[in-house]
């Protein structure tokens, strides 16, 4: 639909500003824009009508900061990418809450968390994809130390900073999962929950088309 839909701006576009061969290039950028947006509003509003936004936030905010270093495994296709990262990232959100609520220390999950993320990229990070390989021996060294970094600056944030339990429990999932992305296991799961997601669209929704490799 997004996909449809950009070309159909782009075209119109192209004939009103007379720059009909850029439609292409206006198509691409528009699809990104308008999915960038359908992914806002899905991550804003479906939480807040489940009643864990501020968990899911905490469960995104450390996924993507470590992710930017780290990177990981991802879907192939837009849809597919939105889909998998809404639910995982509001069943953690749920998670959470409930963890939260139990005896096990937040702390001691986040420290938990670190330590798996510290493991994770000195021996896989920073893990790239064909579509977006990483490439440079320096660039390599350097998004590993940042990957380091954001892990034991999170150590320093979720146990000198007085944060929520269920906000420092929904941190270090997300911060978990996303380590978890990064390593050959990461991978495999991601693969199966790609074809997954792929077979279910290919039921539900007739047609492709979409921004390949959404992360």
């Amino acid at each position: 639909m997004i996909h449809n839909l950009a070309q159909r701006i782009a075209s119109w576009l192209g004939e009103e500003l007379q720059q009909e061969e850029r439609a292409a290039v206006m198509a691409y950028g528009l699809e990104l824009l308008l999915g960038t947006v359908v992914k806002v509003v899905c991550f804003v509003t479906i939480p807040l009508l489940l009643g864990i936004f501020p968990q899911v936030m905490a469960v995104l905010l450390a996924s993507v900061v470590f992710r930017l270093a780290a990177g990981g495994a991802h879907c192939t296709a837009y849809y597919r990418c939105l889909v998998g990262s809404l639910v995982t990232f509001t069943c953690l959100g749920f998670l959470a809450r409930w963890l939260s609520e139990t005896d096990i220390p937040a702390q001691g999950i986040a420290l938990a968390a670190a330590l798996f993320a510290v493991i994770v990229a000195l021996i896989w990070a920073p893990a790239d994809t064909p579509a977006k390989p990483i490439t440079g021996e320096g660039y390599r060294r350097a998004l590993k130390i940042i990957s380091l970094m954001v892990a034991l600056c999170y150590i320093a944030v979720t146990w000198f900073l007085p944060l929520r339990g269920d906000l420092v429990a929904a941190s270090a999932l997300g911060l978990a999962f996303q380590s978890f992305t990064v390593t050959p296991a990461g991978y495999r799961f991601m693969e199966w929950l790609d074809v997954l997601l792929g077979r279910l669209h290919s039921i539900l929704i007739s047609g492709k088309g979409g921004v390949n490799n959404a992360a």
